[in-house]
């Protein structure tokens, strides 16, 4: 077993697990015979491989210890020289460093060389006088300003006569060792300040836009809009083409990393196996590989961190939770490992969404109340129009994710895969069950289990209303109180009431007659402690729109609504003049799944700590509201079988 999945840049004889190849022999053909000078920049997102690429590149194509290759490299990593340092020190000591690395690499000798430093010195010093006068006349306050000083001033003659130098050192270089030149690589533009890393390019665009010189230049063109925002303002369709202009000018070639195209799938079952995450069986079981890439696919993506974060985050997940001595929620099905995998991948992709469903787990019951807590915009009558006809956002709790989506750039761009990936889930816990298994968890109960795990793994800031606690003991004891006394309260049961299963983790499930099962489970909200009791209803196949359409239908439902109106008075009645206990009225929790329409009875009891809910009183309102689901669930489910019998 391997725990963890190393997030280094591949070395060039590392084995390719994300098939790049073909790439890289593409690119690397191309490089080889280019007319020089070129700039070719590799495009992709932070994570997505370019420094592979690159190191794949140099390998490939760069002299080394011990075979002669068609060229020289010189490799730079802009971040290192950023650190701690303004804007016109970080361009200076790239310029430099690149001039030194030449000057030593191709054994100029000294004169030359000192006559090189020399004019650079001039040049530097000319830089930081005339970017001083501009501070002095206004703050710098966008990209190009350093060098516009600098070309402003004269020592735009110092940057011909540093770029004649240059050319002229490379070109003995190369006569004497007789290969095609220098590649130089430039690396972790994109995590240097967007504006500073636009000068650099127009730097070296300036300087090193020579003969027998090839850059490669790891740098995403998302990076180089940002950096243009302070001369251009915000990109729009307007100004796009000057955004456009100016990559073109600097770049010559653009190559988009074919994140898209990487083979993902093998690597994700064999790095699941290696950390146990899954057995060899399951590693064999082609439905849950596919299903897990599906996930991974609509979450995290093709970007290598992005899947190593995953995998990392699942091995940490399982070492803590193998380490546990009690009984402590385990993984045990496949239904746990896709809906663990699912809560991860959604965490490390999309965390809004994520601490959204931490605090609402149902995400099918998303209403206008997640509007109104998010201060999500409504949708106009076009919009809704729209999504009416869209598969993927004609449910109320879709169109909610939506609006979710419009309130983020980069949510907006991934709507339908959110969408997709939630009705997937969905799906797979709906399957997860027949429709007659009484101790079916519904969706909102399964991902409140399963969801602890991944809260240790949540980047999220200190939660001041999160409250630690041992849910197994607390469910544990509150479920051996109540089990105590129902069989006093429901002599007629007494026999029937007992404990589904020996084991506790998330849920205590118990058992009031042969029909009839409860649930218990926990958590923390509001800064409160949250133990809920519910049971599910099932009503029959949907038939209709909504679940009253159908009794109509089947003239039932004056029926329906006198057994609503009784148990919405014993809710409200319950729940007069107390804040601790929250009592879903009888059609609230009403949902539509592949089956048919389905409930739940619910009574949620919030209090500040675990002690409380062990007092008699508590007991005794627990136990009076599972009397009265009890009693209703009957009653409702003899006219669901009327309706049945019917058809």
């Amino acid at each position: 077993m391997n725990t963890s999945i190393i997030d280094i840049p591949r070395k060039a004889k590392e084995k390719d697990n994300f098939g790049i190849a073909p790439f890289e022999n593409g690119l690397k053909r191309f490089i080889e015979n280019s007319s020089t000078p070129i700039t070719i920049a590799l495009q992709g997102e932070w994570g997505s491989g370019k420094t592979s690429l690159m190191n794949l590149l140099q390998e490939n194509l760069c002299d080394n210890e011990n075979q002669q290759k068609p060229f020289n490299s010189i490799w730079l990593n802009t971040w290192e020289y950023a650190l701690m340092k303004d804007a016109h020190s970080t361009l200076v000591s790239i310029i430099y460093q690149l001039i030194k690395e030449v000057t030593s690499l191709s054994q100029a000798d000294s004169t030359k060389s000192e006559k090189l430093f020399k004019t650079f010195a001039k040049f530097s010093s000319k830089v930081a006088l005339a970017t001083s006068k501009v501070i002095a006349e206004k703050a710098l306050n966008g990209s190009g300003e350093i060098i516009d000083a600098a070309f402003n001033s004269d020592s735009n003659n110092s940057v011909s006569e540093i770029r004649k130098q240059l050319e002229d050192i490379i070109k003995w270089y190369k006569t004497k060792v007789n290969n095609k030149g220098f590649i130089f690589f430039i690396d972790d533009l994109d995590r240097i300040d967007p504006p500073v890393a636009v000068e650099l390019l127009e730097l070296l665009k300036n300087i090193f836009t020579l003969k027998n010189c090839i850059f490669v230049l790891a740098i995403d063109y998302d990076v180089v809009v940002k950096g243009l925002e302070p001369k251009f303002g915000i990109l729009s369709d307007k100004n796009e083409r000057e955004f456009r202009s100016f990559f073109d000018k600097i770049i010559q070639v653009p190559f988009s990393m074919p994140v898209s195209s990487y083979k993902v799938n093998d690597f994700l079952k064999e790095s699941l196996r290696n950390i146990e995450y899954i057995t060899t069986a399951q590693a064999s079981n082609d439905v849950l590989i596919t299903k897990l890439s599906t996930i991974a696919n609509l979450s995290v993506g093709s970007n290598p961190r992005s899947i190593k974060r995953l995998l990392n985050s699942l091995s940490l997940i399982k070492c803590i939770n193998d380490a546990k001595e009690d009984d402590d929620l385990k993984l045990e099905t496949d239904t746990d490992l896709l809906l663990n995998f699912f809560l991860v991948s959604l965490q490390i992709a999309y965390p809004k969404i994520y601490n959204i469903l931490v605090e609402n787990n149902d995400f099918t019951a998303w209403n206008e109340t997640i509007a109104l807590n998010y201060n999500l915009k409504p949708l106009d009558e076009n919009s809704q129009n729209k999504l009416n006809q869209m598969e993927e956002f004609d449910e109320e709790w879709e169109k909610i994710l939506f609006r979710l989506c419009e309130t983020d750039y980069y949510l907006k761009q991934k709507a339908l895969s959110l969408s997709l990936l939630l009705n997937m889930i969905k799906e797979i816990v709906e399957n997860s069950f027949s429709t007659d298994d009484e101790d079916k968890e519904d969706l909102e109960h399964y991902i409140n289990r399963i969801i602890s795990l991944s809260a240790i793994t949540n980047l999220k800031a200190n939660d001041n209303n999160s409250i630690n606690f041992h849910k197994p003991t607390l469910l544990k004891n509150a479920r051996n109180k109540i089990l105590a006394r129902l069989k006093e309260v429901m002599p007629n049961y007494a026999n029937q009431i007992k404990p589904i299963g020996k084991r506790v983790q998330v849920n205590a499930p118990i058992r009031i007659d042969e029909k009839t099962s409860f649930n218990l489970s926990c958590g923390s909200v509001d800064g409160k402690i949250k133990l809920d009791i519910w049971t599910n209803l099932w009503y029959f196949p949907q038939n209709y729109p909504t679940i009253k359409e159908t009794f109509k239908d089947k003239n039932l439902l004056n029926d329906l609504e006198i057994l609503e109106k009784e148990y919405n008075g014993l809710v409200t009645k319950f729940m007069l003049g107390s804040s601790i206990y929250k009592f879903a009225k009888l059609l609230d929790k009403e949902h539509t799944n592949k089956d048919g329409f389905q409930g739940h009875l619910v009574l949620s009891v919030r209090l500040d700590n675990v002690n409380s809910f062990y007092e008699n009183s508590v007991i005794n309102k627990i136990c009076e509201a599972v009397q009265i689901m009890h009693d209703y669930r009957t009653k409702v489910l003899f006219l669901t079988n009327k309706i049945i019998n019917n058809e």
